[in-house]
């Protein structure tokens, strides 16, 4: 019977981390408090890899919560960060961090070399590390000077890191960069992004006038960082030079690349991110690249060099290429565009912003043809037609990830009927802003005028629904909500003079237009021989939609199309036609909602919040910017229900009126509040501080 038990619960822990491959990690938290099986199950290594314990613009100590938490749990972590941090006595936090901490990320940490020490004395397991913004901590030209400091347990800590990221951060030099990568022996990463590297050759024989000489403790230049990935060139595989003006200084790693002449292998990169260096110029890159055949990542976002003869470099000396993100490079066209179609192993690709790429280079370029290794695809702001995002459905079909931001001439109802008829794997979909504008001439009365129409996503393209052709006649019983556009034909007796505006009688149309729909939908006045397309319920595991800009889109299809239980990003800003209706539907049939965007729905209410936040136990973002109807009963709602709220934006709620900062300082877990008349609060702890010590 023992052994029954016993294997009948191993088998049940087998099933249970089988699910857990499927989640993400705030599912695998909501998870986990299900039972002490499923808890425990989280604490399989292959789950604790996956995460990260993160510490955002608090005050860190010993003595007060978070820190005193910490320590009470069993659990242990691998992955630590801290942003916006303020260090004070935490010598037991790290001991507790030390036993188990992998990687350590600083992010705009107020700590000075000393503390650095003595933090890096209890964290033997290090194996990335990543300082970023730290400006105090190299600010001493002491800093890991042998003789300023004992380097015993430092240096055997810091020889087993891996990985090492110290970007932007304005007063590394020289020195500093030497003395810290010495103690790294086997770095197989070096991130420097957005640091100030002096690359030019007049700047170096200023502080080096007679070589060779000593590392400056007042400059960093390349020749430097030369001589560093010299050193690290057999290990490195990760290289990251973004925002910075590197130029023709990447010539010098063309020569760093070839074996030298011991036969010893020279730099082979896997991932290089150049994104923003507009330095760069066309030759020295190719040539650089050409020397890289091993190379998966690229990112070469933003470079004003990267033009048709390029791509097709890429093409032929990186062959192995899986993700490349070439955005806002604007001298690319539909020449290397279509290059794309002959990297075959390309997962994540992002063209977006590229001015020169419109609907030939997709259908001519990626999707030419049916590829089912390709993941993720960004195309926003591209002037692309109807027939390219076809092509993109048709033969894209294993796509997770689609952005058509702004793709202003080709996202329709028809369209999207394609997305979601044939991209049924996808987990994100962006549909930001896609809306068309189209002169049409129009004849009345024997006068020619020209008209502009905006065709937009409607409720039909989530919902199925064929709108030309439902019969309003059935909606007779529900009294006259949708008059039928040629009931005004006749005598002049009939004719009604409206003093509305264009603008506001779109407005009233689309009004009627909701309201009859849903007075249909309840009456069970549709048909099913009215649903003629695909409902946006078969995209089964969505995750994130993105809306914002749709203003046609009602609460129609929140309560008839999204039924996600895996959407945990919604955008609703500026779809102006949902209301409390739409919100109610919403918090039932999507539960998971973590972040949402309802900025200038000016339909929502007090009710409408308080229900968003009863029903969505997990909502840590919420803008509700430019919600004129909000009153101090919204804020009370989100003080006594919101209990993971990490980010609020309340612009322009005209009638919240009552010390609002004050009172949402209470909210234990609220890190960045956004509202007008003050200036941004990006640290709400100041206020928790204040009241301590005003007590």
């Amino acid at each position: 019977q023992l052994t029954i038990n016993y294997c009948s619960i191993h088998s049940c822990t087998q099933i249970v981390l089988h699910i857990y491959k499927y989640l993400g990690y705030t599912d695998l938290l909501a998870a986990g408090a299900t039972c002490h099986r499923w808890r425990n199950a989280l604490y399989q290594t292959e789950f604790i890899a996956r995460t990260c314990a993160r510490f955002s613009k608090v005050v860190l100590s010993d003595q007060h919560s978070p820190a005193v938490e910490l320590l009470k749990c069993e659990r242990q972590f691998r992955h630590f960060m801290f942003e916006d941090v303020t260090l004070g006595q935490v010598h037991k936090l790290m001991t507790f961090i030390g036993r188990s901490a992998h990687s350590l990320n600083l992010d705009n940490v107020d700590l000075n070399d000393k503390q650095f020490y003595g933090i890096l004395r209890l964290l033997p397991h290090l194996h990335s590390l990543s300082v970023t913004r730290c400006l105090p901590l190299f600010m001493s030209a002491t800093f890991l000077d042998t003789n300023s400091c004992d380097l015993g347990a430092i240096s055997a800590h810091l020889a087993s890191i891996r990985e090492l990221t110290i970007s932007q951060n304005r007063y590394l030099t020289d020195a500093i960069l030497v003395r810290l990568t010495a103690l790294m022996p086997n770095l197989e990463l070096l991130n420097m992004s957005g640091c100030q590297i002096s690359f030019h050759n007049a700047i170096h024989r200023r502080f080096y006038p007679n070589e060779p000489s000593a590392p400056s403790e007042s400059v960093l230049t390349f020749k430097y960082i030369l001589s560093v990935l010299v050193q690290q060139r057999k290990m490195l595989r990760t290289l990251d030079f973004s925002h910075t003006i590197i130029g023709h200084s990447l010539a010098a790693l063309c020569d760093l690349s070839r074996p030298d002449e011991n036969g010893e292998p020279g730099l082979q990169l896997q991932r290089l991110y150049l994104a923003g260096c507009r330095q760069l110029n066309a030759a020295t890159m190719k040539e650089f690249l050409f020397t890289q055949s091993q190379l998966m990542v690229l990112d070469l976002s933003g470079t004003v060099c990267l033009n048709d003869d390029c791509m097709g470099t890429i093409v032929q000396a990186n062959p192995l290429l899986t993700d490349l993100k070439i955005n806002a490079c604007a001298g690319l066209t539909n020449v290397g565009a279509s290059h794309l179609r002959h990297l075959q192993h390309l997962q994540r690709l992002d063209i977006s912003n590229c001015d020169g790429i419109n609907s030939a280079g997709i259908m001519e370029g990626v999707a030419s043809e049916e590829n089912s290794v390709l993941l993720e695809l960004n195309v926003s702001y591209l002037t692309i037609c109807e027939e390219a995002i076809k092509a993109i459905a048709r033969n894209l079909h294993e796509l997770r990830s689609l952005h058509l931001n702004h793709c202003v001439n080709g996202v329709t109802d028809e369209v999207m009927q394609l997305i979601i008829s044939q991209l049924c794997w996808l987990r994100e979909l962006s549909l930001e802003s896609c809306c068309r504008v189209r002169a049409t001439r129009v004849v009345c009365n024997g006068f020619k005028s020209n008209k502009l129409i905006f065709p937009q996503l409607t409720d039909a393209a989530l919902t199925g629904i064929n709108l030309s052709k439902l019969e309003l006649n059935r909606t007779s019983s529900i009294g006259d909500i949708y008059p039928p556009p040629d009931s005004f034909s006749g005598s002049l007796q009939s004719i009604k003079i409206s003093l509305r505006s264009k603008a506001e009688e779109e407005i009233v149309r689309d009004a009627k237009r909701k309201q009859a729909m849903i007075a249909a939908y309840e009456m069970n006045l549709i048909n099913e021989e009215d649903f003629e397309g695909h409902n946006i319920q078969a995209l089964r595991g969505l995750r994130s939609l993105n809306l914002r800009g749709c203003n046609k889109i009602s609460d129609v299809s929140l309560k008839y199309g999204l039924k996600h239980i895996e959407l945990n990003k919604l955008l609703l800003s500026n779809c102006q036609q949902i209301s409390l209706l739409g919100m109610e539907a919403l918090v039932t049939n999507c539960p998971s909602i973590e972040i949402l965007d309802l900025s200038d729905c000016y339909n929502i209410n007090d009710q409408g919040i308080k229900i968003i936040t009863e029903k969505l136990q997990r909502l840590r973002s919420l803008d509700i910017s430019g919600c004129s109807q909000l009153t101090d009963h919204s804020i009370d709602a989100i003080i006594v229900n919101c209990q993971c709220l990490q980010t609020l934006s309340i612009y322009r709620c005209r009638r919240m009126y009552m010390d609002i900062e004050d009172r949402l300082s209470g909210l234990q877990t609220l890190r960045n509040l956004y509202m007008d008349n003050i200036n941004s609060i990006d640290n709400a702890e100041i206020f928790r501080l204040k009241k301590r010590l005003d007590c």
